[in-house]
């Protein structure tokens, strides 16, 4: 295709030799002349780790900051950036996810969120258009951050347990004690928020399965997904 433009370009060139008022014909943009694609390892690195993680993360951290999304975004793209650096050690993906959220976790809980931030209104409507009804957010306001990001590791994404330890930085026995109590405040908090006749009409499975699917499409897939 290209080499009979080029043909067709010769070609016309020559016909209109004679008449030299006419234009040159215009030369066709190959290939050749753009620019080459960055293919070094840095780059092609950061670009996996951004589809293999990027978006999970940044719903790790939306959850976790309740729906603040300038620190959730701040947050989750410095463990991404980290993440890249630490890649060659970072083999196994889903002990990578780990220390990725590890890093949110430590982000945010640098501080309070700053004044003039997002109010409880904006936040749910961020959870909401994840998919995260409000009485999610009440449960998981109920929350200090460590137990949130516990419950939002271990039965949302369904982290194994060493995994969980990484990402609070506690040992198993402590991690597993905090996994146990988030879960009951968070289940109490949501029942207390939702309304009666919404759970009489929710036809069987317990309240817990019914809170844990609507959480895990707050991450952006089923709770099972990979990470």
């Amino acid at each position: 295709m290209i080499a009979t433009g080029w043909t067709l370009v010769l070609h016309s060139t020559r016909l209109n030799a004679a008449t030299p008022h006419l234009s040159p014909p215009e030369v066709p943009v190959t290939l050749a002349a753009l620019p080459p694609p960055d293919l070094s390892e840095p780059t092609l690195r950061r670009a996996a780790f951004r589809d293999i993680h990027g978006a999970r993360l940044h719903g790790f951290a939306l959850l976790v900051s309740l729906g603040d999304r300038l620190r959730a975004t701040r947050a989750a793209a410095e463990a991404l950036e980290e993440g890249v650096r630490r890649s060659a050690e970072l083999r196994h993906p889903e002990r990578a996810a780990a220390c990725m959220r590890a890093r949110v976790l430590r982000s945010l809980r640098r501080g309070s969120p700053p004044r003039g931030g997002p109010g409880a209104r904006e936040r749910r409507a961020v959870l909401r258009g994840l998919g995260a009804a409000d009485p999610v957010f009440e449960g998981l306001a109920a929350l200090p951050i460590m137990p949130r990001a516990a419950l939002v590791a271990s039965t949302v994404e369904r982290f194994d347990p060493i995994d969980v330890e990484t990402i609070l930085g506690m040992p198993s026995g402590s991690s597993l004690r905090m996994v146990a109590r988030a879960r009951a405040r968070y289940v109490a908090a949501v029942t207390a928020a939702v309304h009666p006749q919404e759970l009489a009409d929710t036809p069987g499975g317990e309240l817990g399965d019914r809170i844990r699917e609507v959480a895990g499409r707050a991450m952006g897939g089923p709770s099972g997904a990979a990470r």
